[in-house]
Parts: C-alpha cells; sequence; structure tokens
C-alpha cells in the first residue's frame, strides 16, 4: 500500500507560493505520477500558472485539488519546504491546503484503476482562480456534470459557502492649501459618505439570507488620501468587502452599492460567486454516507466557479482549515488514508 506520508513529503518539496512559486515543476511530476496510473495526462499551462490533466475513458465526473498554496507565514520552526512527519501529522506548507488530497488522491489510483475519470490538478487557486477558468473556457472540462473540489474539510463533504466581491473606488479633485477647503472639492469626505452609506447598507441586512449565512459581512477595509492637516487631499480611495450568501443575486447587490456612489466608477477586482450544491443524492456514489452528514463551509472554494458554469459539486479533503495558512501547516496520516480510502471506494463502485 502507498506510504502516503512519503507521497505527500515529495509534493510539499516542491515549492508552489502563488505567486512566485514553481507551479510547472509541481504539475510535470503529477503529470509522471498519473500517467504511471495509467492516464492520459497533460500539463496545460496559463502564463506563469500551469495545471495538468488526467483523462480515463469518457468521463463525466472531475475530482480537482490545486497545487499552490500561499506564502509562507513568519513563525516556521523549519523550512516550510522541507516536511516532517510529527506527530502523526505531515507538517509542511501546503500539507492541508491541498497538496494532502492529492497525495490521497494518488494512493487511491494506485489501489484501483479508473474506467471514466477526469483529475484536474490545478495552480494559481490561491489568487486569481486563473487555471480553472482557463480549462473551462478551453473546453477541457467539457462533458463534466459533477465535480469534487478538494479543500480541508475534515474528510466532510462541504456543500455551501458565501461568495466573495471586493470594491475598489477612487475620487480625484484639485487639492490645494486647506485655507480653501470651503470652496473646494473633498475627495476623502465624499468617500468617507459613501463608506457609511456601504455600512449601513450592510448593517440593515444582518438578519438576511439563509439559516447559517445571516447577513453581508460588509466589510469597510481601507480608506485613504492626504499628506497633512494642512492640505486639501487631491485624491482618495476606498477599499471595501462583502460575502453575499448562498442564492444572493451578485450582480444586484453591486449595482445597489454603485448606486449609493453617484457620479463614481466603483470597480470590483474580485467578484466571486457564492456556492450551493444543486443534487447531493447524485454524489452518494462518489462520497457514500458523508451525504448525509453535509457542514457549510466559512471560506471560499472553486467549487462556485465550476457551480456557476453548470458543473454541480461538493468539497471535500482531508485536514482542517483552520491549520491552513499558517505557520506549521499539517494533515493527519489517518485522514489521508480515509480519504484515500474514499475515493478508492469510489473507483471500485464504478465511479470514475
Amino acid at each position: 500500500m502507498t506510504d502516503l506520508a512519503a507521497l505527500l513529503s515529495r509534493l510539499i518539496a516542491v515549492p508552489t507560493p502563488n505567486p512566485g512559486g514553481d507551479e510547472p515543476r509541481l504539475a510535470a511530476l503529477l503529470a509522471e505520477e498519473l500517467t504511471a496510473r495509467g492516464a492520459d495526462a497533460t500539463v496545460v499551462r496559463f502564463g506563469e500558472h500551469a495545471s495538468v490533466i488526467a483523462r480515463w475513458g469518457r468521463p463525466s465526473v472531475l475530482w480537482n485539488a490545486h497545487l499552490d498554496t500561499v506564502p509562507a507565514d513568519a513563525g516556521w520552526a523549519g523550512d516550510p519546504w522541507t516536511p516532517r512527519v510529527e506527530d502523526g501529522h505531515v507538517v509542511g506548507l501546503g500539507s492541508a491546503d491541498t497538496k494532502g488530497a492529492i497525495a490521497a488522491i494518488l494512493g487511491a489510483l494506485d489501489e484501483v484503476r479508473p474506467r471514466d475519470l477526469l483529475i484536474a490538478f490545478t495552480g494559481d487557486e490561491e489568487l486569481h482562480g486563473s487555471c480553472v477558468r482557463g480549462l473551462l473556457e478551453n473546453g477541457s472540462l467539457a462533458g463534466i456534470e459533477r465535480a469534487v473540489v478538494c479543500e480541508p474539510t475534515g474528510c466532510r463533504a462541504g456543500v455551501r459557502h458565501r461568495g466573495v466581491i471586493a470594491l475598489d473606488t477612487r475620487l480625484e479633485g484639485t487639492g490645494g492649501h486647506s485655507s480653501q477647503a470651503d470652496s473646494l472639492p473633498s475627495p476623502v469626505a465624499d468617500l468617507a459618505r459613501v463608506a457609511v452609506a456601504w455600512s449601513d447598507y450592510g448593517r440593515a441586512r444582518r438578519d438576511a439570507g439563509p439559516e447559517g449565512f445571516r447577513g453581508l459581512c460588509m466589510n469597510i477595509a481601507r480608506l485613504e488620501g492626504g499628506v497633512a492637516f494642512n492640505v486639501i487631499p487631491r485624491e482618495a480611495r476606498l477599499t471595501a468587502s462583502l460575502r453575499p450568501p448562498p442564492g444572493a443575486d451578485q450582480a444586484a447587490i453591486i449595482a445597489e452599492l454603485r448606486a449609493l456612489a453617484p457620479g463614481m466608477t466603483v470597480d470590483t477586482p474580485l467578484d466571486n460567486p457564492s456556492f450551493a450544491t444543486r443534487d447531493l443524492a447524485a454524489f452518494r456514489p462518489i462520497l457514500g454516507s458523508l451525504v448525509d452528514a453535509p457542514i457549510d463551509l466559512a471560506f471560499w472554494t472553486e467549487a462556485a466557479v465550476l457551480s456557476a458554469a453548470g458543473i454541480d459539486a461538493v468539497v471535500f479533503g482531508p485536514g482542517d482549515i483552520g491549520v491552513a495558512h499558517k505557520a506549521g501547516e499539517r494533515v493527519p496520516i489517518r485522514e489521508l488514508e480515509r480519504a484515500r480510502d474514499i475515493f478508492a471506494a469510489a473507483l471500485s463502485d464504478g465511479t470514475g
């Protein structure tokens, strides 16, 4: 049986922090691993990012996990890319999020050969999602009906999470001496009024939304501008974010927030949709009794991108999101083994 800790350690040892990591090297390594397990595997590049697509037969089911990690945070006791086994855990950057899931999938493929399955190990999940969106656009995911998107859920089935919207607006004036403040534009004050209006918008909706997802999580993140007390700022910038609940009409929300900033240009550098599994029962052949105890997720995943494209999805994987992105990130070996067994059982039952 595959030594999952050793396999995961090999994956962690290829640094893939985003930005700046070597996704192409890890994608090439995984293409070799998948080819050795009988797949038709191809590395697909999207600029500096990379993914590997592996196909068996004529698949309608996708298993997905991401290659990239966040950059290493301060506080690591050792090198984040020199993995170690400690107290029944594999410790290393990306062990839980989500290289542990990749190791579990490879371990399952060592036990059962798929008939019809697509695997996509994708880059750029932590920043822009360019790889998953690119695979949708170039037709690599054509024919896929359902997807298991791997994230650290403690080997439970995640079926709902919020969307994420970032708002950014700038306002220019003429600037000048503060003795002229009564007659010149005040960009900071004008954007402050928008900030209060947006905050009030969020406060008024704190009880709205489905159970478990009340409110919009409106966050006025930054208001900046000016250089000194006696200088009228020439420009100001307001940054905010919100997290709409599953089922929310995000386009309508953005339109309403823009209406609260009349005459200003409000950009949305991030507009990630919310997510809800549509037909959980259809995932029973893959996840078995896990579908009887689904969980909501506090974090965003690319399951939302797939779902918005018409591919129903669930979120599943070994590890705890509470240790992801932190110094000392780790995943229990017993959860790696459990995830492997769940994937292998799905293959044995003909799913894939």
